[in-house]
């Protein structure tokens, strides 16, 4: 027998058959070595296998992988392509994106010297790997090269029969057609697609299936955008019926994108034909296609048993509003759970076709049945007598219900008015160790439906705010929950957006129980949550949205997720101290907004009018009880402090004047916080009355005005004139010599805000309008008041 007898090398690590690994440190394994080299001399079949093993297996490390192809150097034993492809393959597995490189580097090598040759799994493995390491520039090289030796491989079989470059096979072009379509560059996509129809290669579903999953991004894109559509509609149509004509079935995802794309039950909202005497064969088209989908969509139902195409099926009614196909889609996943024998591969009714369902309830606006259906299979009720005696047609129950079923119970509970459900609700999720998201907290403080409420449409006369009670409860489980996890992670290493936790106290949340702590004038509770964003902000290390030089820490998030406080956020602090007159906490949150880089909106000013407006009626109200007590004495006397310590008033605050007949006369005058409402008002209006009294701003850049701050200043400005007009002596009569300076001017700012309102073509609301008729009251004219309430109810 034939031995080889060759020099001895040092042993590697060598997968056995039986999966035990030799150690070069144990005693006797160089023996073993040397020996299984002297019966047969291994070649490149065999470490291929070696190489494909070691590639495949999740437990490897790259050092195995590259040993071992060191092993097959030593050995003199030369790489062919099928070893290449194999190392890559190995290596993009692993993760080892430096030696995948290397190996690139050494194939293309080997390839221009004429040793070994690149074919279609070197290039596909290529564009593969590139792109799971997201380096797109080695992409579209790659892609280039592959595309030109393809076109090369076609010329040369047209011409004189010698063949050059590579021939193309469907597995290449299927991964070039899915690489443009993942970036979203559908042109390029379907140029592909038809590239490959042009060289005769067969296409199958998952050549499709990414076009189709572009095209519905590329739809919802321009929608978002208020653009025409119609260019994403027409693509899927084309790529559809050349679907149709290559005798390719589509599965499930490719349904499912093609019908959100064209839309079943499309009412063409947003797109506009341009086709002239052809939109009828369009709408024909697009009919036509939409029935043909549902109508695969239910035969597959009917032959899968699986839950994707249940919530495939649920998904598509919701978003056409079909609730009868809603609910038959689901009465079918119950009759199957319950009477079918067949065994499916995952369970029926898990959390993906729940949630689904329920989300589809909750577009047809069906929340009591939504309501219903969680309690029936996610908390059930006591099992009755009957149904323990038929065990067999129970009612199917949820096991593991995640998030999403969560969330979606509670927008249901929330649109419908059952606002003390959605507190169990998360308390629920807290105690199944489950923590709330963001979208958690939104969904449990959405307002109730008040079209789906029909029954009690006279409680939403005004707009709606969570009760402070139930907004206390809500606060307390997720506090408590965040200060759980503030306390496992105090330094915040968080990793990226993917695959671990995200902030829960954002602004949008934190701005709404801060306007509910408003609106019950409950200080406390609103600045708790002020803290609490503060912390949830340092948590992830978010920095102020104004301060540009430090945002890049918080650029990894969405703006929906951003808990760094914004002006929305601020201004609800705003609206929390003007509430209650506190101009020591709105000077606080003022500074500490200016300070952080954020820039006052309309809404902010508004808030702080509002806030000055209170505490100036305050002081108004505070002297016309002086002067009252004053008003019989000859010589007034009166401290120039006001209670709360400082001196509201500017210099010509307080002015008693005598008349012809002896009496004491108060004239009426601006306090500081008179004049900085003006100013405000100036900015908001434009300066074109002359006011020496008002303060100008330091900027002149205009505010722009909107119809509740319209109606903030009508009612200020009727305040201080009929202030002013209660403040006459009871002997006189108000006539109009008796009417100071400042008063006349309120008249002249009314007007020029009612002139602002017209030239920018606003639409007045009925608060507008009652505020309006209140200013015509109080100057003495009643007809004019009369004739605005008539227009206000004739125009709603």
């Amino acid at each position: 027998m034939w031995r080889y007898s060759g020099m001895t090398r040092p042993s590697i690590r060598r997968s056995e058959p039986d999966g035990c690994v030799l150690d070069s440190r144990l005693p006797g394994s160089g023996i073993i070595a040397s020996s299984v080299h002297s019966i047969w001399r291994p070649t490149a079949y065999h470490y291929n296998i070696a190489l494909d093993a070691v590639g495949r297996d999740n437990k490897s490390a790259i050092d195995e992988l590259i040993l071992l192809h060191r092993d097959m150097r030593s050995h003199s034993i030369r790489e062919d392509t099928i070893t290449f492809n194999t190392l890559l393959n190995g290596c993009r597995r692993l993760g080892a994106w430096a030696y995948f490189r290397e190996v690139e580097a050494q194939m293309r090598k080997r390839d221009r010297w004429g040793i070994t040759r690149m074919d279609v799994t070197s290039w596909a493995t290529l564009i593969q790997g590139y792109r799971e390491c997201q380096d797109w520039e080695a992409v579209d090289r790659c892609v280039a090269e592959a595309t030109s030796s393809c076109r090369e491989w076609y010329k040369s079989q047209s011409e004189d029969g010698a063949e050059r470059g590579i021939k193309p096979s469907t597995e290449l072009w299927s991964a070039i057609v899915s690489i443009y379509a993942v970036r979203d560059m559908v042109s390029q996509a379907v140029a592909s697609r038809r590239i490959m129809q042009g060289f005769d290669l067969s296409m199958n579903a998952y050549t499709f299936a990414p076009i189709f999953a572009a095209l519905h991004r590329m739809r919802r894109s321009l929608v978002r955008q208020k653009k025409d559509a119609w260019q994403a509609i027409e693509l899927a149509l084309d790529e559809y019926e050349a679907m149709r004509k290559s005798n390719v079935t589509p599965n499930a995802t490719i349904l499912t994108n093609l019908a959100l794309t064209i839309g079943l039950n499309n009412t063409f909202a947003d797109t506009s034909f341009a086709q002239g005497g052809q939109d009828e064969r369009v709408l024909a088209r697009l009919r036509n296609v939409d029935s043909t989908v549902a109508r695969e969509l239910e035969a597959m139902l009917s032959r899968s048993h699986d839950p994707h195409t249940y919530a495939v099926l649920l998904n598509l009614g919701g978003r056409s509003g079909a609730v009868d196909d809603v609910r038959a889609v689901w009465s079918s996943l119950i009759n199957e759970m319950k009477f079918s024998w067949t065994v499916a591969k995952q369970p029926l009714l898990n959390s993906l076709t729940f949630s689904a369902y329920m989300n589809a309830l909750i577009s047809c606006k069906r929340y009591n049945e939504a309501t219903t259906a969680f309690y029936a299979h996610v908390t059930p009720m006591s099992t009755s007598s009957t149904q323990l005696g038929r065990p067999g047609i129970d009612t199917p129950i949820l096991i593991g219900a995640d998030q999403s079923v969560y969330n979606a119970s509670l927008q249901a509970f929330a649109r419908a008015d059952r606002h003390r459900m959605c507190v169990h609700i998360l308390r629920r999720m807290v105690n199944s160790g489950i923590q709330p998201s963001a979208l958690s907290v939104r969904n449990s403080m959405l307002p109730p439906d008040i079209d789906a409420q029909k029954d009690k449409p006279a409680r939403y006369t005004r707009r709606w705010s969570l009760p402070l009670m139930i907004a206390r409860n809500m606060w307390s489980v997720i506090i408590e929950s965040r200060q759980r996890e503030w306390a496992r992670n105090p330094s915040g290493s968080t990793g990226h957006l993917f695959g671990e936790q995200l902030p829960v106290i954002v602004n949008d949340v934190a701005a709404q129980l801060i306007r509910t702590a408003a609106y019950a004038r409950n200080v406390e509770f609103g600045e708790q949550i002020f803290d609490a964003l503060n912390k949830e902000a340092a948590f992830f290390g978010m920095t102020s949205q104004g301060n540009h030089d430090s945002a890049t820490s918080s650029n990894r998030f969405p703006e929906d997720l951003q808990c760094a406080p914004n002006v929305r956020t601020y201004t609800s602090m705003i609206t929390l101290y003007c509430n209650i007159a506190d101009l020591t906490g709105v000077n606080r949150i003022w500074t500490q907004m200016v300070n952080d880089g954020i820039e006052p909106t309309l809404h902010t000013y508004t808030s702080l009018v509002a806030a000055m407006h209170k505490v100036a009626l305050r002081k108004r109200w505070k002297r016309s009880r002086e002067h009252a007590e004053q008003s019989d004495r000859s010589t007034p006397a009166w401290d120039p402090v006001d209670g709360s310590g400082e001196s509201p008033i500017p210099d010509e605050s307080r002015v008693y004047e005598s008349s012809k007949d002896g009496s004491v006369q108060y004239v009426w005058s601006l306090t500081a916080q008179d004049a900085t409402i003006r100013s405000v008002e100036d900015r908001a209006v434009g300066s074109d009355v002359e006011d020496s009294t008002a303060q100008q701003s330091d900027d002149n850049v205009e505010l722009g005005l909107d119809i509740p701050l319209s109606t903030l200043l009508l009612r200020y400005h009727s305040l201080r004139i009929q202030d002013a007009a209660s403040s006459v002596h009871k002997d006189q009569e108000p006539q109009a010599s008796l009417i100071d300076k400042s008063v006349a001017q309120d008249i002249e700012r009314v007007m020029r805000v009612c002139r602002a309102v017209e030239l920018k073509g606003l639409m007045p609301d009925a608060r507008f309008h009652a505020a309006l008729a209140d200013f015509f009251e109080t100057c003495g004219d009643n007809k004019s008041a009369e004739l605005v309430r008539q227009h206000m109810e004739s125009s709603s």
